[in-house]
């Protein structure tokens, strides 16, 4: 019998010609397949378009029972896309994004360029094996470029969770760092994006839990069809599969992983699809039963098949092109949260201090420098507005919130002639003056009245008309917002700060 490396050089041999025939898009060493059922037999595995019967097929065009005495194993798979317990996932065109807002941050979660309407997902923490005070996330470069932004270019697009949104009053953000570097060829297509001083990470995937490494599958790993992984995306979520090949040979790519998903239970319908990752998922990290790192997820095929980039090649390019030696980051227990060294604290200007504190100076104050991509200085206080509200699931509602309806709400604000008017004389204006007042003097406190109103009720009202002249997404935040809100009259800043965590 021939040894697993004769095998795998006679299916490197045979692929260009096996790539060359009609309807055949990619060819790997794995499990030969009866009914669906994996044997144990190593072979080389052929995945096709669709599976005809040999009558249908010209003699010149049909894929041999054996090469080279190795025997072949023919897998109806689709097309290829770009994009353990549980199962695929059917329909995943309907399910929602997971645009939750991670902080700390965590693999498995939602990912975008600035300004771009496309997402991926965040796939784990990476660490520069040389420098501790650089930590990376690990996506997918198509990611990265999207087609609706600039080509990225390194140290200049920014990258944010769970969108690439900046806010325009400078009081929090969505961005976590910026593009490291990467690339798409026939062989990668991964990205970096190096994480902001201050960043607090963890070293997990949410629904895997702790990362403890990495891991290179191996053939004899693949040969029973049993070997399990899984994967936490931003559009299917959690999802698991079996090693259907490895050292995959596509038209595009090679030294591919193929994921065949496990079926739902109970079994869906005959013929029904059931897909291991989809469009959104781009940038996975894939994991095996050790909760060791063996990949990177960056493509779909029609049929459900999964493909991904082993995670020893992705690091080892990133090492070779880009000279950043890369490796997973671990933790040896869940919840040990870290930070990204280098959020340096600057000295506050005598003049400034009573600005930012609301009393004089004692000795020297600081305060945190403010983070890398703002543009213009932030409001006194607000630098630490978004740490605070991040501490709460409410709260990162609220930044959420803020980040994603912005635009929306100045608009209304400034150029509709209703919300104007309510927003003035309503005290909208003067309630904003005073809450951002507030973040720096945490003695002051809101009012129990408005222009003799109680302030419960001018707030309601300031809502009504925000909804009658907001979308329909906003108008339905606006209502989730005003219940998530506290009482609020009589409160100071850190009153509210504690009713938000208090939930």
């Amino acid at each position: 019998m021939p040894s697993d490396e004769d095998i795998d050089a006679i299916k490197r041999r045979a692929t260009p010609a096996l790539l060359a025939l009609p309807g055949v898009v990619a060819v790997g060493l794995g499990s030969k397949e009866v009914g669906g059922e994996p044997t144990g037999e190593l072979v080389i595995k052929v995945y096709v378009r669709e599976k005809l019967p040999a009558a249908l097929v010209s003699a010149g065009e049909l894929i041999p029972e054996r090469i080279e005495g190795v025997p072949t194993d023919v897998i109806e798979s689709g097309d290829i896309v770009l994009l353990a317990a549980p199962t695929g996932v059917i329909h995943p065109e309907l399910l929602e994004y997971d645009d939750t807002r991670f902080r700390p941050l965590i693999g498995g979660s939602q990912l975008a360029v600035e300004s771009s309407g496309y997402v991926g997902t965040l796939g784990c923490v990476l660490r520069h094996t040389a420098d501790t005070a650089k930590h990376y996330a690990l996506t997918n470069y198509h990611v990265i470029a999207a087609p609706d932004v600039p080509a990225p270019a390194v140290g200049v697009t920014k990258v944010g969770q769970p969108v690439g949104s900046d806010s325009c009053t400078k009081c929090c953000s969505d961005i976590i760092g910026r593009y490291a570097g990467g690339g798409m060829t026939g062989d990668r297509d991964e990205a970096l994006v190096q994480l902001a001083p201050g960043t607090e990470w963890l070293a997990e995937i949410t629904e895997i839990g702790v990362i403890k490494g990495k891991y290179t599958i191996t053939p004899a790993d693949a040969q029973p069809g049993t070997y399990p992984v899984r994967k936490r995306g931003a559009r299917t979520k959690l999802t698991g599969g079996k090693i259907s090949s490895l050292r995959a040979s596509t038209t595009t790519a090679d030294n591919v992983l193929m994921i065949t998903p496990n079926p739902p239970v109970p079994a869906p319908a005959p013929g029904t699809i059931v897909f291991f990752a989809y469009e959104g998922d781009s940038g996975s990290a894939l994991v095996n039963d050790d909760d060791k790192v063996v990949g990177l997820v960056y493509a779909r095929t029609t049929l459900g098949l999964g493909l991904a980039h082993p995670i020893a090649g992705v690091l080892a390019r990133f090492g070779a092109i880009e000279h950043l030696p890369v490796d997973v980051a671990t933790a040896t227990a869940p919840g040990q949260v870290q930070t990204v060294p280098g959020a340096a604290l600057v000295a506050v200007p005598p003049e400034a201090v009573a600005a930012l504190t609301g009393a004089a100076a004692v000795g020297p104050v600081y305060a945190p420098a403010a983070q890398p991509w703002f543009t213009g200085p932030a409001p006194p206080g607000f630098s630490s507005l978004q740490g605070d509200l991040d501490r709460s699931a409410t709260g990162r509602f609220f930044i959420t919130f803020w980040l994603e309806h912005q635009e929306e709400l100045l608009r209304l604000v400034n150029r509709n002639r209703r919300v104007t008017i309510a927003w003035h004389r309503g005290g909208g204006a003067a309630l904003f003056q005073l809450a951002t007042r507030m973040i720096s003097y945490p003695d002051l406190a809101l009012p129990h009245t408005l222009n003799g109103q109680p302030l419960a009720e001018c707030l309601d009202r300031l809502q009504e008309v925000f909804t009658r002249f907001a979308g329909t997404r906003l108008a339905a935040d606006l209502a989730r917002a005003r219940a998530l809100l506290p009482d609020l009259p009589g409160r100071t800043y850190p009153q509210i700060i504690s009713a938000l965590e208090a939930g």
